[in-house]
Order: C-alpha cells, then sequence, then structure tokens
C-alpha cells in the first residue's frame, strides 16, 4: 500500500469554509489574527502529517508552542493567548484562532465537522421487540437484539449490541459495537448449608442524553431499582458497572474499570484505566481515581486517591 493510500485511511477529507468554523466557535474565541478570506479546511492530521489544509492545534503544555506554531505546514492553527501572531506566522498567510483551550475547540470541532455520523435506519438483521419503543433518526446496527426498551431520538446503536428488556436509552446516546446492557447481576445470599440463592433482578437501566457507552462494555440492572448512567456520562471499552450502581453527570470511565454493586459515583468524577470500585462506596464530586486503584472506601469531592488499596494522593 503505498503512503497516498494511507493518508486516504487516516482522515475524513472535507470541504469547510473557515468561516463557518469561527462561527461554530464563536462563544470561546479570543481573537483571529490573520485573514480567514476563503480559506478552505480539509481534514484533521497527527502532527506527521500535517499539511496546508489541516486543521492544526497546539497543545498549550508545550514549553516550545510559538516554535511550534510558525513551523506548522497548517494555514489554520488552534491555540492559546500565549502564542503570538509573529512577522513569521504573517508572512507565512496563517490564520490563528485564539482560545482558552486549544483541546476542548479542536475536540468540539472535530465532532461537529469531521466524525462521519451513521445513517439512521435498522439493519434487516437487527432483531427488535415488537413492544419496543424507537424514537425518529436512530441508528441500530448489525445483528443488534433489543428487548421490551424505550430509545430516545438520535441514538446511535452499533452491532451486535444487547439491550434486555428494562433498558432506557435517552437521546444523543451511543452504544459502541459488542456491548450487553440490562443484564441480572449476581447478587447471591447464602442459607445456613452455605447454598447459594441468588438475589431477584427486577429493575432496569436508565442511560440519560449525550452519554457513550464504548465498544464490549456491560451493565447489569437493578435489583430492586434501576442502575442509572446520568447525562453526558462517557464510559469506555471493557467497562463492566454492576447492578444498582448510581453514576452522576459527566463522568469520564477509562477502559477496563469495574465499578461493583449499588456504588455512587458523583458528578465530574474520572476513574482512570483498569480501577476497581467496592460495593456500597461513594466517590464524591470532581474526584479523581488514579489507574489501577482499588478503592475500598468513600472518596471525599475533589480529591485523587490511587493504589491498591487506594488512599488519598498528598499534594507536594
Amino acid at each position: 500500500m503505498n503512503s497516498q493510500s494511507i493518508k486516504k485511511f487516516m482522515t475524513v477529507e472535507k470541504n469547510i469554509d473557515l468561516k463557518d468554523i469561527i462561527k461554530f466557535l464563536e462563544n470561546s474565541l479570543i481573537a483571529v489574527y490573520g485573514e480567514p478570506g476563503s480559506v478552505i479546511v480539509r481534514h484533521l492530521r497527527d502532527p506527521e502529517h500535517v499539511d496546508e489544509f489541516t486543521l492544526d492545534w497546539v497543545n498549550p503544555a508545550k514549553a516550545d508552542k510559538q516554535k511550534i506554531a510558525e513551523k506548522s505546514q497548517a494555514k489554520v492553527i488552534i491555540v492559546d493567548k500565549e502564542v503570538v501572531f509573529s512577522d513569521t506566522m504573517k508572512n507565512q498567510g496563517k490564520v490563528l484562532l485564539v482560545v482558552d483551550n486549544p483541546k476542548l475547540a479542536i475536540a468540539k470541532v472535530g465532532n461537529e465537522f469531521f466524525v462521519e455520523k451513521p445513517i439512521p435506519g435498522i439493519h434487516p438483521s437487527a432483531v427488535i421487540h415488537p413492544d419496543a419503543q424507537i424514537g425518529e433518526n436512530v441508528f441500530i446496527g448489525a445483528n443488534t437484539t433489543i428487548g421490551k426498551c424505550i430509545i430516545g431520538n438520535n441514538v446511535n446503536i452499533h452491532s451486535n449490541v444487547t439491550l434486555y428488556d428494562k433498558v432506557t436509552v435517552e437521546n444523543n446516546a451511543i452504544i459502541n459495537a459488542g456491548s450487553v446492557i440490562g443484564t441480572d447481576g449476581l447478587g447471591c445470599e447464602r442459607d445456613k448449608d452455605g447454598v447459594l440463592f441468588k438475589f431477584p433482578h427486577l429493575g432496569g437501566v436508565t442511560i440519560y442524553e449525550n452519554v457513550e457507552i464504548g465498544a464490549n462494555c456491560q451493565i447489569a440492572k437493578g435489583a430492586l431499582s434501576n442502575t442509572i448512567i446520568g447525562k453526558g456520562t462517557k464510559i469506555n471499552a471493557g467497562c463492566y458497572i454492576a447492578h444498582n450502581v448510581v453514576i452522576g453527570e459527566n463522568v469520564w470511565i477509562s477502559p477496563h474499570v469495574k465499578i461493583t454493586g449499588s456504588a455512587k459515583i458523583k458528578d465530574n468524577v474520572t476513574i482512570f484505566t483498569s480501577s476497581v470500585i467496592r460495593e456500597q462506596r461513594t466517590i464524591g464530586k470532581g474526584a479523581i481515581i488514579g489507574m489501577g486503584s482499588v478503592v475500598t472506601k468513600d472518596v471525599p469531592a475533589g480529591e485523587t486517591w490511587v493504589g491498591n488499596p487506594a488512599r488519598k494522593l498528598e499534594k507536594g
């Protein structure tokens, strides 16, 4: 495969008027330097493959960000306010879009203009319960099974997903391939002879709007109430969410995290890769759980905990 073919696979090619991007970002723009004129942006690319049609950005954490911006082959660059529109850039005919958070800006632009969205429709191999309620502009991929569920508008459910009965998915949610939602948990109780009896799981799962569930996740339904995934939360690939877990809004969960029964994760929490949260524990608002941590105690709001068992990370 030649380099031109590789480049075609690397990026989505568009023809976007820079003025449309500026209008989209107008609420977060601090300044625009240069002449937007009739500039066309065609793609986003990694730093090694930037060309004049790339919408580039400079990470504010870089010590040499001024030099990075000046050396970029891109005509349009998103930067923070510490990057100066130098004579070098003027002579190069560059356009600088100045914002507080370039990474956030490029993420928003990428999702709005470059991400290929599935065409609404139901794949003929999908199996859907006759009493399921399906909203408008919904995409349901191949070999997906949907029980007696409620699916909102503009929802994307990709291939090989299984939704058991009593799952509600609100507007604009995304469920990626291979995820299984609404299974029974396996909460059990032993009798005096040690025989296990499974606790009945009569609840469901509620996934609020703008949630994204990564590939190959499993979310168990509640026992006597619902398992909850709050608005705007993002759950990465391979995670397990047990029965009766309640996850708040805008929680960011990295791959292969395990959250066990009846745990509560408050708003704006970040949980990094391969962490485990013990049952019935609460992670306070805005807390951060470091990679590979095993959380056995409640974590207060705003604190960072790491390790096995996890402990508060003291600053300094």
